[in-house]
């Protein structure tokens, strides 16, 4: 039984450190697809990206994401 506290104070750190990791790398994943499309679409209208204005433009959609607005809602807040 004096084990107990331990095991549940370690379990309690390993699912404190999980989530944040999770949380991540899901926000990693949606700012490299809005950077890649970003890309793509600067590319065929034959324009330059600035890296300042990926960043900022990407940072926002994540942002919007999280605050569970749709992909198109983060898009139209975040580009106009």
């Amino acid at each position: 039984m004096p084990r107990l506290p331990g095991v549940i104070a370690f379990a309690a750190m390993a699912a404190i450190t999980v989530v944040p990791a999770h949380a991540g790398m899901v926000d990693k994943i949606i700012f490299g697809k809005c950077s890649s499309a970003m890309r793509k679409e600067y590319e065929k209208a034959g324009k330059q990206l600035l890296l300042n204005h990926l960043n900022a433009t990407c940072n926002c959609v994540v942002k919007e994401m999280k605050n569970k607005q749709s992909v198109e809602q983060a898009k139209t807040f975040c580009t106009s």
